[in-house]
């Protein structure tokens, strides 16, 4: 139970009548497959027809909102369909096509979201770009095999001065296809925005919507790179409508017509959870998405504190780093607190698996200014999967990520003490684009898409109670004992028994005789151990390091085996660098690069002496 004093489902806030449940099937091989037995809803023609069906019901009121100096820039649902259209007519007017797609270097912005709407309108695949990858030196690499991949016809980049470094050291010759069509291929005056605002839609733009189906593709969303280059997943018009049409079995509505839903979200659109699925569920319920301009690392969560004051957004979700740094303003600032919860209705997390302590920490505050407890959804999915696991019931288990939803079907595979993970739905990715090999060896022979991730059952003999993710099954590693580790899981425990002190751990032991640990305290919460607010400070506070010790101390009475036991951990002053991509646009931790990066760190975590500031515990 996340609150030993708070057991009764009646207390949760919004709590819906949707109750859980799967159908259970066994094979004589030990696979089981699951199925959802709510059923979809009615499925939409596309999406561009949704956001024509919204803009006709509710024309002024907000879709997006951007930040203007201290202000919002607002763009309506009318102005987003005639805006989306003025582009879509361009495009055609310009020759792109299927075969002649456009790149967005841009981050999320009206924009954005006008060029990429405007993609769809005309039928003309969009591939919005990580911005890192041409704005970091070290990812222009990426860049490149994105451009390679796609072979765009036109690039739209909203601030082209910060992208020109990467284009000018590229082997793709981006600079000819500007959003411009010029017989110099060296020419980059690019073409202005008004251009493209005043080219008036023609009867060419409502054919080509009238020619989008559920095969139609949308877009190339790229993977994001973390165990080789991106690889260019293709989404359809069909994948997100499953998705929307899962979400509705679910709900029994087919839209919610609320003119106060506000979404604050920083995520960037190249991530399939912000770009596609967002943006879409925003859409589907008329509802408004404000971009924020803050991030969940220390230097710009200000921003995002400051947003929330001004937005009072209705929902608030994120990966549980953002989590974490949300709620230790809200413990620590009473005032804002009473803001954040004065129109807060639903809480969502993803991208990793949110740590049992920090789950305890929100819910002790939703009761505290709400009187009630909140149903925490999340769900387990991918670049290449819009609809698999979904913990959409009141649960009180933080580390069960769902059952399947209406109109999927998951295959467990036996591995170990858990199972792989794979999906067959609707809302399912056809393949990777150019590249028949790869799309091939992602799909078994029934169908299914393998995740790549394991689960275990939270109740072996309740099925019904849901799974819980056990990490990438490519972050299993071995001892040189030949003892398994699974690094995701014992990361949410390791950061969950030194709570509130540790922000995040890398499991590091690979062909080692132990495990250990590369360790980022809490700045905020270990400052009042250390008496300082500096990193160095605190990494060498003996209070900190006590405290931190107690915590894995206490995991390692739990967990004696090799496979889980914590031998020794290293405090980092210097946060994960998202320049090296150690922490990803999605805000979780890259455990592989870290490592690679920090090997010299790692090397003295695992010295035959105990080398200075590695901390080897009892």
């Amino acid at each position: 139970m996340l609150l030993a004093t708070q057991t009764s489902e009646a207390l949760y806030l919004n709590q819906g009548d949707v109750q859980a449940a799967v159908e259970v099937q066994r094979r004589d091989n030990g696979e089981i497959i699951l199925i959802c037995p709510y059923p979809s809803g009615p499925l939409a023609r596309s999406s561009a027809h949704i956001l024509i069906e919204r803009a006709t019901q509710f024309p002024d009121r907000t879709l997006i909102a951007e930040k203007d100096g201290d202000d919002w820039r607002h763009l309506t649902y009318s102005q987003a369909l005639d805006g989306c259209k003025n582009v879509a007519q361009w495009l055609l007017d310009h020759g792109a096509n299927v075969k002649r797609p456009l790149a967005i270097l841009s981050r999320s912005s009206i924009n954005h979201f006008l060029m990429a709407w405007g993609a769809i309108f005309a039928r003309v695949p969009y591939v919005p770009v990580s911005t890192s990858y041409s704005t970091v030196t070290g990812a222009f690499s990426k860049l490149d095999a994105v451009l390679q991949t796609v072979n765009p016809g036109f690039i739209y980049a909203e601030n082209l001065e910060e992208h020109l470094p990467a284009l000018d050291v590229i082997s793709f010759d981006a600079k000819s296809t500007m959003l411009i069509s010029s017989d110099d291929p060296a020419d980059l005056k690019t073409t202005d925005w008004r251009d493209l605002m005043n080219t008036s839609a023609t009867d060419a733009v409502a054919q080509s919507i009238e020619q989008i189906d559920h095969n139609t593709v949308a877009r190339y969303m790229f993977t994001s790179g973390s165990t080789g280059m991106p690889k260019g997943v293709i989404h359809t018009h069909g994948m997100n409508c499953q998705m929307l049409a899962s979400n509705t079995g679910i709900s029994g509505k087919s839209s919610t017509t609320n003119p106060s839903s506000r979404i604050l979200d920083w995520m960037p659109w190249s991530h399939v959870g912000a770009g596609v699925m967002r943006l879409a569920n925003v859409i589907n319920t008329g509802g408004s998405i404000f971009l924020d301009d803050g991030k969940p690392i220390p230097t710009e969560f200000h921003k995002t504190v400051e947003n929330i004051r001004s937005v009072k957004p209705t929902s608030f979700g994120g990966a549980p780093l953002g989590w974490s740094m949300l709620v230790d303003v809200l413990e620590s600032d009473e005032q804002f607190a009473k803001e954040f919860y004065e129109n807060i209705r639903s809480m969502q997390s993803g991208s990793a698996a949110m740590p049992l302590s920090l789950a305890e920490r929100i819910q002790s505050l939703n009761v505290k200014y709400t009187g009630h407890r909140f149903p925490f959804s999340t769900s387990l999915l991918s670049t290449e999967v819009q609809c698999g696991l979904s913990r959409y019931w009141v649960c009180e288990r933080s580390d069960v990520v769902g059952l399947p939803t209406p109109g999927v079907t998951i295959k467990l595979i036996p591995f170990g003490d858990k199972y792989e993970l794979r999906v067959r739905s609707k809302g399912n990715s056809p393949g990777y684009l150019n590249d028949a090999d790869k799309t091939r060896e992602s799909f078994d022979e029934e169908g299914f898409f393998k995740m790549g991730d394991a689960v275990r059952f939270a109740d072996d003999a309740n099925p019904k109670e849901g799974l819980c993710f056990a990490g990438r099954i490519a972050e299993e590693f071995k001892l040189v004992s030949g003892t398994w580790v699974s690094a995701g899981t014992l990361r949410a425990e390791a950061v969950a028994t030194a709570s509130p002190y540790v922000r995040d751990v890398v499991v590091c032991g690979l062909n080692q005789d132990f495990l250990a640990l590369l360790v980022w305290p809490n700045q905020l919460n270990c400052s009042e151990l250390a008496g300082s607010t500096k990193m160095k400070d605190i990494c060498k506070s003996p209070e900190v390091i006590a405290a931190i010790s107690e915590g894995f101390d206490s995991h390692n009475k739990l967990n004696p085996s090799s496979s889980k036991r914590i031998s020794r951990f290293l405090l980092l002053q210097d946060p994960p660098d998202q320049g090296t991509h150690e922490i990803t646009d999605k805000g979780y931790v890259n455990q592989g690069l870290v490592q690679a990066n920090r090997s010299r760190e790692v090397d003295q975590l695992f010295s035959e002496q105990i080398q200075a500031g590695v901390i080897k515990l009892a």
